[in-house]
């Protein structure tokens, strides 16, 4: 049966329907039930209201959906599909589609799988964050189950230049080693019906860019939010995190945010969100004093609440009670409860508390989600067996996060604070997430090399899940007892800060202090850990490009080499190497004591950016890796604007440095706006972009496009023609042409 929307079929058993979403979006929906079931999805928010044009053919037993971009085939017998692009090259197709009745926590559902063909020589990127220092997800297997340290994003991409999105919150499994290693599978344990979305690029970026047309734009944060944080756990006191702001800015150190963690509470309950008195006497003084000091505060919140019995203040309990009240708490093996996320009224009792409780009432800037997949701690938890508000929670056990920073997110769009963007740090995620103004970081993890190492790959395939915005505890999470002040803990920490500074998010956390000032940094330490952050500030407006374009464009700020190589096998499996952006060719040193590290050099020219001199591609080089230096390569036909030397992101970026690496045509927009309201959704906000032009070596800068609040009418551009020992590094270079610019397009001819 055709409809307006797409076809559905009459299978033997069940119903399959495809529902042409976009002409390179189709979802796919199977059940061995005589109709297709009514589902919400908690991951998907496009309605879809605009269905594009297609056409339906048939043709010996197959039906045909062909829109302006795909070919969708279909066996009537079977129900098998295959995609093919509009000159029938095959893209993708399907091995088989099966239900199995099953029982799930005393829940009768259905195991649900779908198999697909793969050729031997495709690779497989995504499914979240994973600690397996795997890459290449073919060959390999992956239970999906969102834990400490692990991020399950049910987002798949091949290197054929398609996405498989599959809607599913159960605990589930992929397997990408079926008959040798020519399928892969995707189960779930629970489920009404198969529900899939398949996107074609064939760029990388373009199905990256689908699903989150499928499941949400990210919004932009605040400028603030690209630059450092500073956390641990845990600042104790007022007075202690006054004394972080003083270390910082009086010595000249960039940085943005400081963190407070957990247990700011105590004596009080978990979940009361009262800072203790006696530690906090003052907490809108704090506020403001950060504020001043154009710092901003980010504060912890857990979604759980205590229950000991006998309040030890006036109100400590009243958390716990309303949400009680209204049947939203999970039984627990103790006193500590989560709540409810699949609970309309508990999201938003759960949010109107923490902003009359912490952030409309002290004027905190941000919001630390912990514990959100949820890891049952401090007591224990089966949230499987638990019932939700929309069933058993095995069904939905993986959404939990995704629940909770819709409540998040949404509570602070609605209620305040008026003014500010959101921006939430949260420890797990699921898909759709990236819709709520969330960033993840890795988890609790160990401080040492071998777990450096295999951060690289799971923040790598978390951005390939279609996740723009992903960090980890800079130095590790365990580190109570760790000497930082040894050689050994210096360079782990300064090797693990350099790859930080390329992350989308920028921060320092875990266990002993790790502050940048601090004495157990040696002096050399202390200097290249400087360097680092004044580079990671330098490059603040590139950055904050890149960031508009996640919002604009649906884009992917960290990125692996198959976004911009898919056709070359070298990178399939190339796991500490990536792409900040278009230009810059980030290579982590993994290895202690290593002093040079071999790097992979693609299709391109590449300039060293520590001395300007250029690489040839398409080979292993050993590249030099003092501890001073990140290895690290821009490509040619690359523009990157850089500020001046900064204390915190929304100091002035003028004069700009605008370095040109010559070599091909090159494009660059510069994005700027108020750095903290939404009124850049109104189109508030100001674009200019520089264009060289290889052959006739010139430099043009475009007019300015847009306005908002603030705009330096007049902008200066020093401009540098990078080449050996020449616009490299991170100090400020001497312009070779100055430009003043007053919006108006000017043209500037290479000398």
């Amino acid at each position: 049966m055709v409809d307006a929307n797409g076809v559905t079929f009459t299978l033997n058993p069940g119903r399959l329907r495809l529902q042409v979403c976009k002409e390179d979006i189709i979802r796919v929906q199977y059940t061995t039930a005589s109709s297709i079931p009514t589902k919400t999805s908690l991951s998907v928010n496009n309605d879809w209201a605009s269905p594009p044009t297609f056409c339906v053919a048939e043709d010996s037993g197959n039906v045909i959906i062909t829109t302006s971009r795909i070919k969708a085939k279909i066996n009537t017998t079977t129900g098998v599909v295959s995609y093919t692009d509009p000159n029938d090259k095959l893209i993708l197709s399907e091995d088989s589609k099966t239900m199995t009745p099953a029982t799930v926590e005393g829940v009768s559902t259905n195991k649900i799988q779908t198999v697909f063909s793969s050729p031997e020589n495709e690779a497989l990127f995504g499914l979240g964050q994973h600690q397996d220092s795997v890459m290449n997800r073919k060959g390999t297997t992956e239970h999906i189950l969102n834990a400490n340290t692990q991020i399950n994003i049910p987002m798949l991409v091949s290197n054929r230049g398609y996405g498989i999105f599959w809607d599913n919150y159960s605990t589930s499994d992929f397997y990408g080693n079926d008959s040798n290693n020519t399928k892969y599978r995707y189960v779930s344990e629970a489920g009404d019906l198969v529900d899939y979305y398949f996107f074609y690029g064939p760029s990388i970026d373009q199905v990256i860019a689908l699903y989150r047309t499928t499941t949400g734009t990210a919004p932009l944060f605040p400028k603030w939010a690209y630059g450092l944080f500073q956390s641990k756990d845990h600042y104790g006191s007022q007075s202690e995190i006054l004394s972080v702001k003083d270390g910082y800015r009086n010595a000249n150190i960039p940085v943005d945010v400081i963190v407070q963690d957990w247990d700011y509470w105590d004596p009080y309950t978990w979940g009361s969100h009262i800072m203790d008195e006696s530690r906090y006497p003052d907490p809108a003084m704090l506020m403001t004093t950060l504020h001043a000091a154009n710092l901003h505060g980010m504060i912890s919140i857990w979604p759980e609440y205590e229950y000991t019995g006998t309040p030890r203040k006036a109100g400590d309990q009243d958390n716990y009670n309303a949400l009680n009240a209204i049947g939203a708490l999970y039984p627990s093996g103790g006193n500590h409860h989560f709540y409810d996320t699949f609970n309309a009224a508990a999201r938003t009792l759960v949010y109107q508390q923490i902003y009359e409780e912490l952030l409309g009432k002290y004027g905190w800037d941000a919001i630390w989600a912990d514990n959100t997949e949820p890891q049952p701690y401090p007591d224990s938890l089966n949230i499987r067996s638990v019932m939700t508000a929309l069933g058993k929670g095995a069904l939905y056990v993986n959404a939990y996060p995704l629940q909770h920073n819709k409540a998040l997110y949404e509570g602070w769009r609605k209620v305040g604070p008026n003014g500010k963007r959101v921006y939430i740090l949260t420890r797990s995620a699921f898909a759709g997430q990236q819709r709520y103004g969330a960033a993840c970081w890795s988890g609790d993890i160990s401080c040492d090399f071998a777990t450096f190492t295999k951060q690289i790959p799971a923040g790598l395939n978390y951005a390939l899940a279609g996740m723009p915005y992903w960090t980890t505890d800079i130095g590790g999470y365990f580190g109570a007892g760790t000497d930082w002040s040894s050689s050994g803990n210096n360079e782990l920490f300064t090797r693990w800060f350099e790859f930080g500074a390329f992350c989308p998010v920028f921060r320092v956390h875990g266990q002993g202090a790790r502050e940048l000032y601090g004495s157990q940094w040696s002096a050399a330490t202390k200097a290249n850990l400087l360097a680092v952050d004044n580079l990671r500030y330098r490059i603040m407006p590139y950055v904050y490009s890149l960031a508009f374009r996640v919002t604009s464009e649906g884009y992917t700020m960290m990125r692996h080499l198959i976004f911009d190589y898919p056709d070359d096998s070298n990178v399939f499996n190339i796991m500490d190497q990536f792409m900040f952006g278009s230009a810059f060719l980030v290579n982590p040193v993994t290895a202690a004591g290593a002093t040079n590290r071999s790097v992979y050099l693609p299709a391109g020219t590449w300039y060293d950016f520590w001395t300007g001199a250029t690489q040839s591609p398409g080979s292993k080089v050993m590249v030099d890796a003092p501890l001073s230096q990140i290895p690290l390569f821009v490509r040619a036909g690359s523009i990157v604007p850089m500020g001046p030397m900064i204390q915190y992101a929304t100091q002035s970026i003028d004069p700009l440095e605008v370095r040109i690496y010559k070599g091909k045509d090159a494009s660059f927009t510069l994005y700027e706006d108020e750095g903290d309201t939404y009124s850049y959704e109104a189109g508030q906000h100001a674009q200019i972009t520089f264009d060289w032009n290889e052959a006739a070596q010139q430099l043009t800068v475009r007019a300015r496009s847009g306005t908002y609040t603030g705009m330096p009418m007049t902008r200066t551009f020093n401009v540098v023609w990078v080449g050996a020992n020449h616009g490299v590094g991170v100090a400020v270079g001497a312009a070779d042409q100055v430009v003043k610019y007053d919006g108006s397009e000017v043209v500037v001819s290479a000398k």
